[in-house]
């Protein structure tokens, strides 16, 4: 999951127009979901910020048998249902909408292609979102692709409020920071990249400068913007945990020097508490979202061909660490995080280096009845919603989709969008399209 230029994400963001199939899908589902005819499904106690209990509106799902169905171009390909999935659990974020909502991807400069498609199709996404990375400390971050200091931020939360979009970033910069090692470190060397860089007082009150800066420039806007917070960086503590929790990784926090964390204890535990307070301090209108990947707590759901993988003990694990990094026990004063958020594959599943496909008829694995029995049951275990982003945007309808440099395939967006039922029973409350790679 490397952050590339906005000039790449632009790219891509062209290649998205050929998935009319998609929009034509999301219309039809948004529609669905506003129409009072459709199912509804609980949304749990208040949210994490006191958001009060909402039903979040689902459309009506055929769950006829589609098991003798085959992936031909050209033809639409639904796949067989999942069956029942574990109940998710937990309140719904202010920023989040009524029904099951969708958003993508989208550079600086490049709205217009999603106003093209609200208009001559009806698609409504709710939500944009960028990556802020680069590095905290390499004068090559967001901080500093536009004057003065933050103004990219600004500008493309301006821009997307324009045309009426939630914004919403990717906040990954641990990784990509100068420490003991350059931040090109990281490509490669994650894990020894992220838990050294944590730990190392520079880097550190370099970070939290970097993200104090953020939550301002959020406040400012004055507007709710979503920010899915260091993704992978919490898969690579847990896995640097061994079994333990946030508290016994060791992190800079307190001894950082910077004033507004002086109060937090110096492990991955405490620097959760500082984003979190930063947040409260600053940026009442963020909403945050802590990243569960599919791979931290054991063998990896979206890539293992166990048939006889635990999921079970495999969410509880997961739930164990994140609980312990910001979502209980956390000081008085102290918020937690609004939901959760997973990626389910960094690559399109025909593209070289893509991970495993996923069997939409679920008879083999992986596939999504077993990646949704983890999501519903790890939701409920920390009563949080999920929204899933870096949903792969390839399809198996369009001839052009031919796995070609640009072109390449994979079946998570006709599935998710022909079992939205399932997905928002385990949980998941929104889908933001977009690449990884």
């Amino acid at each position: 999951m490397y952050p590339r230029s906005a000039e790449h994400f632009d790219r891509r963001q062209r290649q998205w127009l050929q998935l009319t199939i998609v929009c034509m899908c999301c219309m039809l589902i948004v529609s669905a979901c506003q129409n009072s005819s459709g199912k509804t499904t609980s949304a749990g106690g208040a949210s994490a910020k006191g958001t009060a209990p909402i039903m979040l509106q689902i459309p009506q799902q055929n769950a006829g048998s589609t098991a003798n169905l085959t992936a031909t171009p050209g033809a639409y390909n639904p796949g067989s249902p999942p069956g029942t999935v574990p109940s998710g659990s937990g309140g719904i974020p202010a920023i989040f909408p009524r029904y099951f909502s969708f958003g993508v991807m989208n550079a600086p400069g490049a709205v217009a292609a999603l106003d093209a498609q609200r208009s001559q199709n009806g698609t409504a996404y709710i939500f944009r979102y960028q990556y802020l990375s680069g590095g905290v400390n390499t004068n090559h971050g967001w901080e500093v692709w536009n004057t003065p200091a933050g103004q990219f931020a600004t500008n493309y939360m301006q821009e997307s409020a324009q045309h009426h979009y939630t914004p919403t970033f990717v906040y990954y910069e641990i990784c990509q920071s100068n420490g003991v090692q350059p931040g090109s470190y990281c490509y490669g060397h994650d894990m020894q990249q992220d838990t050294a860089n944590i730990k190392n007082p520079a880097v550190m009150k370099a970070y939290f400068a970097n993200w104090t800066l953020l939550m301002q420039k959020i406040a400012a806007y004055g507007k709710p913007a979503l920010v899915v917070v260091e993704p992978d960086l919490w898969g690579f503590l847990e896995k640097a945990a061994n079994g333990g929790n946030a508290a016994s990784i060791p992190a800079s926090v307190k001894s950082s020097g910077n004033a507004d964390v002086s109060a937090f204890p110096d492990n991955a535990q405490g620097f959760a508490w500082a984003l979190l307070h930063i947040r409260d301090k600053y940026a009442h209108n963020a909403t945050l979202a802590l990243h569960a990947s599919t791979w931290a707590a054991g063998d990896d759901i979206a890539t293992s061909t166990n048939p006889s993988l635990n999921v079970s003990s495999i969410a509880k694990n997961e739930a164990a660490f994140l609980n312990s990094a910001g979502l209980v026990g956390n000081p008085s004063g102290v918020s937690s995080w609004d939901l959760l958020s997973n990626d389910v594959a960094d690559h399109d599943s025909g593209q070289p280096g893509g991970r495993s496909w996923w069997d939409r008829y679920n008879h083999t694995f992986p596939n999504f009845a077993r990646y949704l029995t983890y999501i519903g049951l790890l939701s409920s275990d920390v009563h949080r919603r999920v929204v899933m982003w870096q949903v792969p945007m390839g399809n198996q309808y369009f001839d052009t989709l031919n796995d070609s440099a640009g072109h390449y395939q994979d079946n998570r967006a006709e599935y998710i969008l022909n079992n939205v039922t399932s997905f928002a029973h385990a949980g998941v409350i929104s889908v933001l399209f977009g690449p990884g790679n």
